[in-house]
């Protein structure tokens, strides 16, 4: 599994780093996703950026999903959205799927299917150079069904995948990955240290054992002197017990 992901990463690496940034439609950014699992206050904060129709972020998604339940009680981990438009044709309709299921409260549920059946709609709709069509059918009907199967209120759905404020927060996130110089997908940034070599981290043991060093930072070690006593108790006297003294 390690050899297939570091694989993907060394040609995803090369394409996503001549991909120019931008949302692929002209809407100013609005505030940044909220897409967090774990704890809201983490002991650290581990963020990845990723494309739903990115194979690397795909081969991921299982490892990031293990070390997410093992850290779930200390570490807070963030999604933000950063589909790469010029070289994957649905990956702008399947992140704004995914930020509507957010707004129903499912967007961990949606985060899920999509890379799992990656396969099933990122061709969809696309089509040749010479203008055959490789598949039929709209990518967002497909994301509907999703929608249907995870219990989502599909016309409240289709009405936030459409919305201009659903893009406006892709491209803040968009815009926060440009500031944190991400160049390709998945990066991760682990408690606000990039990931410079994503391969070193492609197991869940190395993946978990990254995120424990950074935790192991923030702890006090068995090493440091316990606090020592305030001031005014080092010299509060004792009450004395002489009769003649009271």
């Amino acid at each position: 599994m390690k050899q297939i992901i570091i694989t993907i990463l060394a040609v995803v690496g090369i394409v996503g780093a001549a991909v120019v940034f931008g949302g692929g439609e002209d809407v100013a950014s609005g505030q940044p996703s909220n897409n967090f699992y774990g704890q809201e206050e983490g002991i650290i904060t581990v963020v990845e950026y990723a494309d739903f129709e990115c194979p690397a972020c795909a081969s991921f998604a299982p490892i990031v999903n293990q070390v997410k339940e093992q850290f779930k009680d200390q570490v807070r981990f963030e999604f933000r959205h950063f589909p790469l438009v010029q070289i994957h044709a649905n990956a702008q309709a399947a992140h704004r799927a995914a930020q509507a299921a957010a707004n129903q409260g499912k967007f961990w549920e949606m985060h899920d299917i999509l890379f799992q059946r990656q396969t099933q709609w990122r061709t969809a709709g696309t089509t040749l150079n010479n203008g055959t069509p490789i598949t039929n059918g709209d990518p967002t009907q497909t994301f509907e069904e999703y929608a249907r199967e995870l219990g989502l209120d599909v016309e409240q759905f289709r009405a936030d995948a459409a919305s201009s404020d659903t893009l406006a927060t892709i491209n803040a996130d968009l815009e926060l990955g440009k500031q944190a110089d991400v160049t390709g997908t998945p990066t991760f940034i682990i408690d606000g240290e990039k990931i410079e070599d994503t391969s070193n981290i492609a197991d869940t043991v190395e993946f978990a054992a990254r995120i424990q060093a950074a935790i192991d930072s923030k702890q006090p070690t068995q090493n440091e002197p316990a606090e020592t006593q305030s001031e005014t108790e080092a010299v509060m006297p004792e009450e004395s017990t002489d009769p003649d003294e009271q």
